[in-house]
């Protein structure tokens, strides 16, 4: 409650504050926060981890023409910025049984058409970051990292997010870190810096600047009420982490006996943003995901659709010819993804280990 208190009276404050179309000093110090956590040298913060993958995909400069290799494991909102730029997503396989590209077939995609590669941290995995980097090097190409999920997830003890170009996270409610609605981006690179925060703000500059108002930008500006919500999530961050990874383990643990778990690869540290469990073909077939989702366990496959990503209408046009990834299909298939909020205490986890164990002896 004091928390809520302390909010209502910096609000207060901050509703009296001259107005200016540029960042606040709460914003400022909210992205000053990021960059000490993190490691990096710049970071912008904006109003959702859809507007911060569009800002990075502008600010690259890639459009009409232009193509992006995007993962087929992959959510709606983590590809759809490609096409509000007028590019093409191409549809990559992910590698069997992970969270991850198929690199033969990532690299078998790429064509002098191709901008930037996205690869996308669902529930915190990690891909082969040094795989997934050596391609990029050898053929010229950003990495656009979608972090959303994996705020704190590490390869080789570095962040998610910090590996490529420029990095996107979300801080929507039901995140590790979240301010209700926002996201930021996180990069080394200071030109790329100044073009995402022009973007966010309609492309406003100084006044004296000749570039003030010259491009298309956006209204993706973060609120100051927001940001100081968001720094104090940045401060707790470490706090946070452990308590959803020992949620988590919870759930594993307790699920040890019944369920496969999702096997990390050694040199990753996920932050366990989602306990992942793989079903057998058997039980894919019977739909124990969308079961549970019926019973109250909310998942992934059952409560929310995941599926491979261009089977959803909005790609249709993205290619002339059927795309076909069969890793993905027959993983998707199988995961069990549960969502897990903060507020989940031992019991209701229990409750859920519970209601997973009942479902499955029905067989």
């Amino acid at each position: 409650m004091s928390n809520f208190f302390d909010m209502a009276c910096n609000t207060e404050t901050l509703l009296h504050r001259s107005l200016t179309p540029f960042a606040s000093p709460e914003v400022q110090g909210y992205e000053m926060a990021l960059c000490r956590y993190f490691g990096v040298e710049e970071a912008i913060a904006v109003a959702s981890g859809t507007a911060a993958i569009h800002c990075a995909l502008a600010a690259l400069d890639i459009g009409p023409g232009d193509e992006v290799l995007v993962p087929s494991l992959a959510v709606v909102m983590s590809i759809v910025p490609v096409l509000y730029q007028g590019a093409t997503p191409i549809f990559v396989d992910s590698a069997p049984g992970r969270v991850d590209f198929d690199y033969e077939d990532l690299e078998r995609k790429i064509t002098p058409r191709t901008k930037a590669i996205l690869p996308v941290y669902l529930w915190g995995c990690g891909y082969t970051m040094d795989q997934l980097m050596q391609v990029a090097t050898m053929h010229h190409l950003a990495v656009i990292e979608d972090a959303c999920q994996a705020h704190g997830s590490q390869w080789q003890g570095r962040y998610l997010g910090t590996w490529g170009k420029i990095g996107c996270f979300s801080t929507k409610d039901g995140k590790i870190m979240s301010t209700w609605e926002g996201g930021f981006l996180l990069t080394n690179d200071h030109h790329l810096a100044e073009k995402c925060r022009a973007l966010r703000t309609h492309w406003a500059k100084a006044a004296h600047d000749p570039t003030h108002y010259s491009q298309l930008g956006y209204n993706y500006r973060f609120p100051e009420v927001l940001a100081w919500l968001g720094h104090k999530q940045v401060d707790a961050l470490d706090r946070l982490l452990a308590h959803r990874y020992a949620q988590s383990m919870y759930l594993l643990k307790g699920l040890a006996t019944e369920l496969e778990s999702y096997h990390y690869a050694g040199p990753e540290r996920s932050n366990l943003f989602s306990p992942v469990f793989l079903l057998s073909e058997e039980e894919g077939r019977k739909g124990i995901a969308a079961r549970l989702a019926k019973r109250g366990v909310a998942n992934s496959v059952g409560s929310f659709g995941l599926k491979p990503a261009h089977l959803w209408p909005i790609f249709a046009h993205c290619s002339p010819h059927p795309i076909v990834t069969p890793h993905t299909q027959q993983f998707l298939s199988r995961v069990l993804a549960i969502s897990v909020l903060p507020q989940y205490t031992d019991e209701e986890l229990d409750g859920i280990i519970e209601v997973i164990t009942s479902t499955l002896g029905e067989g």
